[in-house]
């Protein structure tokens, strides 16, 4: 008996789980082919002789070193932390989360739970990465990262209590189709829509929005208030919002959610948290390449080579390389003795950072045990605006839901190079002490699920502007008062190469990390063959 694509591939998930099943697909040309890459085809002794300096092991450092090694240079890895991965960080038992200010908090979550402090997602066109993932024998599964049956909270609908994602995404729905079936029959957009065409669209929107002779009075999309049964029982709609409550109530945030390009409604998630990936790479170069523990304290860059101190064990030592590719976050750049020009300098504080806050909590499962929540986000329009459901070890005793998730502070005036950035705190940043801050993270998770509250324990509060060597969580090189200091740290220093998701166009994913790295090597490439 033949089997079909299908079946096949079904049949080596089973057998070999994600990876397998990827690997086949890969193989059979069925997942789409990589983003253009400017990593340059390199033979095996292209950089024999030659050596790199690589500040930072992050997810660019560690991307360098393996693609530098297969093109046969010699590589030092210095990386102030003593785990690989920097930003791509997960926190499980035994982990101690440490602020620059002294304040320590230690881990002691079960069942395996852990917070992805950082990069916690990756949607299907992160190619790259999704490619590292698979060779370097990373397993992943799906991260469910929109789901309807999540909920959605304001004080200005419902009288306050939270309701569907799939009622509001629906109802939504519904009046703006009929809203616009009333346009097209009073003759407003006959100006724009030949007689046929219109009928076409009526005939869309009917579907759309679930329309009863163009008009919008409910639909089973939106969920029940009696679900469906056996034998006499009838079930009963979800009654429809008041389009004047959706209105007011504004959950564009939630509606759009999934519409974004990079936040799909399913995505990808290593199995076991985020740092599997770095460990992963670290695992892939050779023993001792990754030097721990070993803070830069100064580079000096010239047009031959560089030199980089740093300290280890209580000690001040040196390495010097044909070049170097730094990686290292620009407010740590801003902090460290170097001989880089004015311009370069100023550049490390072009781009400003956020303040971005993660506080995850150690919980019995209700959200799937009463709500049947399986992954996904809820949104509510309070200080802490979102609760993100685990979607690692479903149906496990207990999980680790993250009651917030947002930047600290909102930029109101960004000046760029040479100017002041002027920030101002957002509702939760304002709040003085971590105590308030886990009181309004806990108080997000009883507005959304009244009583459960209480269920919460062991909370870890992240905030990337006081973890060290980060001082903040990605830069805001979207703004444009950024753009000179992109430009700035584009140009090389000497024989040093800026590199890390700040240097490319997906600032704060680790595909742009990846990206940057080899952006990082095409040049030095480029120059090696003059």
């Amino acid at each position: 008996m033949s089997l079909t694509r299908r079946v096949f591939l079904q049949r080596v998930a089973q057998i070999g789980g994600y990876s397998a099943a990827f690997s086949a697909m890969h193989a059979l040309g069925l997942t789409p082919a990589s983003g253009a890459s400017p990593l340059p085809e390199l033979a095996a002794d292209f950089g024999k002789g030659k050596k790199v300096v690589i500040l930072g092991a992050g997810i660019a450092g560690l991307t360098s070193a393996l693609e530098l090694m297969k093109a046969g240079f010699e590589c030092t890895i210095l990386e102030a932390r003593d785990r690989p991965g920097g930003r791509s960080w997960s926190v499980r038992d035994g982990s101690t989360v440490e602020f620059i200010d002294g304040t320590k908090q230690a881990c002691s979550w079960s069942d395996g739970g852990y917070l992805n402090a950082g990069p916690a997602r990756i949607p299907s066109i992160h190619t790259h990465l999704l490619d590292y993932c698979q060779k370097l024998g990373v397993p992943l599964e799906v991260e469910v990262n929109f789901s309807r049956s999540a909920l959605m909270q304001s004080p200005k609908i419902n009288g306050g209590k939270p309701v569907l994602e799939r009622q509001v995404v629906h109802d939504t729905r519904g009046y703006i189709a009929e809203l616009l079936s009333k346009a097209v029959n009073k003759h407003a957009l006959d100006e724009d829509l030949t007689a046929a065409e219109q009928a076409q669209m009526l005939e869309f929107l009917a579907g759309f929005g679930d329309l009863d002779d163009g008009k919008y009075t409910g639909t089973s999309r939106a969920g029940y208030v009696s679900n469906r049964g056996a034998g006499p029982h009838k079930s009963t709609l979800n009654k429809p919002l008041a389009l004047k409550e959706l209105l007011a109530a504004d959950f564009s945030k939630g509606e759009f959610y999934e519409e974004q390009i990079d936040w799909q409604a399913t995505m990808f998630q290593p199995v076991g948290g985020m740092d599997r990936i770095p460990y992963g790479f670290a695992k892939a170069l050779p023993e001792g390449m990754i030097q721990y523990s070993s803070p830069v304290t100064e580079i000096k860059t010239a047009s031959n080579g560089v030199t980089v101190a740093y300290t280890q064990g209580g000690a001040t030592k040196t390495v010097s390389g044909d070049f170097c590719i730094c990686t290292m976050p620009i407010p740590v750049l801003a902090k460290t003795k170097n001989n880089f020009s004015a311009a370069t300098q100023a550049a490390f504080s072009g781009m400003p950072m956020t303040a971005l806050y993660k506080v995850a909590w150690e919980s019995p499962r209700f959200w799937e045990t009463e709500n049947r929540i399986y992954g996904g986000i809820s949104f509510l329009k309070d200080a802490v605006d979102l609760v993100w459901y685990p979607s690692a070890k479903m149906f496990a005793p207990t999980g680790v839901l993250v009651a917030g998730f947002n930047s600290e502070r909102e930029d109101v005036g960004g000046l760029g190079m040479g100017g002041t950035n002027t920030f101002k705190p957002t509702a939760f940043g304002a709040l003085p002490t971590m105590e308030a801050k886990f009181a309004a993270s806990r108080q997000a998770v009883e507005t959304l699920h009244p009583g459960k509250g209480q269920l919460l324990t062991k909370p870890i509060y992240i905030q990337w502007s006081n973890i060290p060597y980060s001082i903040g969580c990605f830069a805001n090189n979207h703004l444009k008062s950024s753009d000179p200091a992109y430009a700035q740290l584009e140009a090389a220093e000497g024989r040093t190469y800026f590199a890390g998701d700040h240097l490319s166009h997906l600032v704060g994913w680790q595909e742009g990390a990846v990206l940057s790295a080899h952006h990082a090597i095409e040049r030095i490439a480029a120059g090696m063959k003059g």
